[in-house]
């Protein structure tokens, strides 16, 4: 017996089609749906926001003492995406700060913060300006506190034990004189053993069982001057009340840490600015991969996409694609050693395949670099240095040229981008 035909169905037309979901994606679609543009964001997944600490990374190479000089160094190399984007930095950042703000996810730092090392979840140090409220304790001068790293029985993605040891280790200039560890049993969880930080984070939503767990949490601090460090699942809805609760339960300043994915503070993110879209009136579809493209010469008219009962087309005056490179699957690789853009088949710059492997694992990754080459505006550029499709921007980790891990500018790179293109966008339909 044959299947039967998948229904079609085109939806109302928009201004603007952004593809991809993650922090340069969702930034773009909520200026853009600010300004009054009819958005639609599409995106086949869930991105890198649900895998991040939900602060910013917005420059930190070798050498550099806060995020500005960091973009400062970084806009130098000819190649690098703050190379076209370094004037949009500041507008970016607190243009997104502002965004948060207004749905209660708030940020310390600026770009003038100097990069302090804070702990991971490992017991590594990591350097940090830009922050949530709630990590924001462990960027502050220590002075006499402790550091205390409390866990969760069951709860297998942190390890204070291990953390303390390796911090114990680790050079940490101007941080804590001691550091302590001890593990929670929370209520109602002692026969469970392999807890999830989502579960956890809606436990803490509830003000009834997050007070018992509070109780929990203020039996095991010791006497003392400390600085509490907690797993990143102090709540989602409720989250600013939980981690304020927890620091009067202790009498202590407290911090959360973020560890394995998903990153609840990396959901507050997502949720923050899907929230802002809808709010101003944009179109949100998550799981719905694009499996067509509708072109006309140098433009492309349409995207189809397909989720499980139905295929939608999408058209609209413009499309910015924001599906990542290599690590968000936007750029992917072929058997022959090629690599290709997934969606529009955009031109892919990347070093040989020789040099793809290196026998460091330690060194940055050749592919971090790949990506899409664009003009001022953020037009895609064919391999004769022209424009692709006029009507096509390209933001965030899929644009070409910058090694996002080791420099530490992966945000920094999708807000910066994310607002030149919104702004351009704005300025086309004005003109129009």
């Amino acid at each position: 017996m044959p299947f039967p035909m998948r229904s079609f169905e085109t939806m109302p037309r928009a201004d603007v089609v952004v593809i991809g979901a993650g922090l340069a994606g969702l930034a773009c679609a909520a200026e853009l749906a600010e300004s009054g543009a009819r958005v639609f964001l599409a995106a086949k997944g869930m991105a890198t926001t649900h895998w991040t600490h939900g602060g910013l990374d917005v420059a930190a190479p070798a050498g550099s003492l806060t995020p500005r000089v960091g973009v400062r160094v970084l806009a130098a190399e000819a190649g690098h995406p703050y190379a076209r984007v370094h004037a949009e930095v500041d507008g970016a950042v607190e243009a997104h700060r502002a965004r948060l703000g207004r749905v209660g996810h708030l940020l310390v730092g600026s770009l003038d913060s100097p990069h302090t090392p804070i702990p991971t979840a490992l017991g590594s140090l990591r350097p940090a300006s830009i922050l949530p409220s709630a990590q924001a304790a462990a960027a502050a001068p220590w002075a006499d506190d402790g550091l205390l790293l409390i866990g969760f029985a069951g709860f297998r993605d942190a390890w204070p034990a291990y953390a303390a040891r390796n911090l114990g280790a680790v050079e940490w200039p101007g941080g804590p004189r001691r550091i302590s560890h001890a593990e929670v049993v929370l209520p109602g969880l002692e026969r469970l053993k392999n807890l999830n930080a989502r579960s956890l984070a809606v436990l803490f939503d509830d003000g009834a069982w997050r007070a018992e767990a509070l109780g929990a949490i203020r039996r095991a601090v010791p006497p003392g001057a400390w600085r509490i460090g907690l797993p990143a699942v102090l709540g989602i809805a409720d989250h600013a009340r939980a981690h304020a609760d927890v620091e009067e339960a202790t009498g202590h300043r407290a911090f959360e840490i973020p560890s394995l994915p998903p990153s609840v503070p990396g959901v507050r993110l997502f949720d923050a600015l899907r929230r802002t879209i809808l709010d101003s009136g944009g179109r949100v579809q998550v799981g719905f991969d694009v499996v067509d493209v509708e072109r006309n010469g140098q433009r492309i008219v349409a995207v189809h996409t397909e989720a499980a009962a139905r295929t939608l087309r999408l058209a609209a005056d413009a499309f910015v694609l924001a599906t990542g490179g290599i690590g968000g699957t936007g750029i992917r690789g072929n058997p022959d050693g090629s690599l290709h853009e997934r969606v529009f088949g955009l031109p892919v710059e990347a070093p040989p395949r020789a040099a793809w492997f290196s026998d460091d694992p330690l060194t940055p990754h050749p592919l971090e670099s790949v990506g899409i080459r664009v003009d001022a505006e953020l037009h895609p550029l064919d391999p004769a240095g022209q424009v692709a499709y006029e009507n096509v921007r390209v933001i965030g980790s899929a644009l070409a040229g910058m090694h996002y891990l080791e420099q530490r500018c992966g945000d920094g790179v999708a807000l910066a981008s994310a607002h030149r293109a919104a702004r351009s966008l704005a300025t086309e339909r004005l003109a129009a």
